[in-house]
């Protein structure tokens, strides 16, 4: 196939068309197909550990107690791709659930303390996106402020005490499957809303100029996308999505405390990063975001079934955070 030339005025730029091995290459490449390499030794190596392993049950089962931090994630890979980061996601998770958790115990009824926690979490989110776009500060900053201050806001509301006792129909959202599978809701959720952002972030406006932010701000002003309300919906947007998530949470534990989800922000930016997402901004996407989730939930059921210590764990799963962090610099 001859390839083509277009001139345009004194610069002639060829086209040469695409061929299998450029295809291939391009697609082995990208930062998602080592997580996916990973997720496939993670299954090999647990499955050599115990023959329970390698049953589907078992894993998708599991899932449940991960996929909070995916519904998270799913919204902080937009964050990121803007270049921006929200790091009190895991404590907007606590405070949202602690407030649900304390209105359904002053006698509101649940569905309307269930909406009113999701607001709570999309106001901290708004919050966080107002001081980053009114004052002009890094967000990491912010956001580590925010971290700190909805865990103390947490704190004094409950104290050391926790609520439970919620209706039987919130309870238990991981323990009912689609039908007769056994596949738990919170999987089928996470799903839908990770295709639903896919579809968003490949193929309208809005997911293009997420891009457009995270590739070049400056320039991105100049075509005329507004930035700064553009971040502030990003910001809000991961607000709700963390406070979902706590809510998910609180009906899979039964109870809520100051402390519920304490140390996540470390599963949800492993996910987002080991995702394929460029931590600069302007690279990513929702898919590289689901293949890290189920490697981590894989990677860590592995290391239970190694009797790996949880501090060893933590450690290993740092490990993973950094070596995410330098690849993307590479790739």
């Amino acid at each position: 196939m001859p390839s083509e030339t277009i001139d345009m005025g004194t610069v002639k730029t060829e086209l040469k068309p695409k061929t299998a091995e450029s295809i291939w290459r391009n697609l082995f490449v990208r930062p998602e197909m080592g997580t996916f390499t990973l997720l496939i030794l993670s299954i090999i190596a647990g499955s050599l550990l115990s023959p329970y392993f390698a049953d589907l049950e078992f894993i998708l089962d599991s899932s449940s107690m991960f996929i909070e931090y995916g519904i998270a994630a799913l919204m902080l890979t937009y964050v990121i791709i803007a270049a921006q980061i929200d790091l009190s996601i895991a404590s907007n998770m606590a405070l949202s659930a602690c407030i649900t958790a304390f209105l359904f115990q002053l006698g509101i009824p649940m569905g309307l303390a269930l909406f009113l926690g999701l607001l709570t979490g999309l106001f901290l989110g708004w919050f966080n996106g107002w001081i980053v776009t009114k004052f002009e500060l890094p967000p990491i900053i912010v956001t580590i402020g925010t971290l700190a201050l909805y865990r103390g806001i947490a704190m004094i509301l409950m104290g050391d005490k926790s609520i439970g006792r919620f209706p039987d129909w919130f309870v238990g959202c991981d323990t009912r499957y689609i039908g007769s599978t056994f596949i738990p809701y919170p999987l089928v959720i996470f799903i839908i809303l990770a295709a639903i952002l896919w579809l968003i972030l490949n193929f309208t406006l809005f997911g293009r100029h997420v891009f457009a932010i995270g590739t070049n701000e400056q320039a991105a002003k100049y075509s005329g996308i507004r930035v700064k309300r553009l971040k502030l919906i990003l910001f809000s947007l991961s607000g709700l999505f963390s406070a979902f998530a706590g809510i998910v949470m609180m009906s899979r534990l039964g109870v809520v405390r100051y402390d519920l989800a304490d140390g996540g922000i470390l599963d949800i930016v492993t996910i987002t990063l080991l995702g394929g997402v460029d931590i600069n901004g302007g690279r990513g996407n929702i898919g590289g975001t689901v293949i890290a989730l189920f490697t981590l939930i894989v990677l860590r059921l592995g290391l239970s079934v190694a009797n790996v210590k949880i501090e060893n764990q933590l450690a290993i799963i740092g490990s993973l955070l950094i070596l995410s962090i330098t690849l993307s610099n590479y790739i």
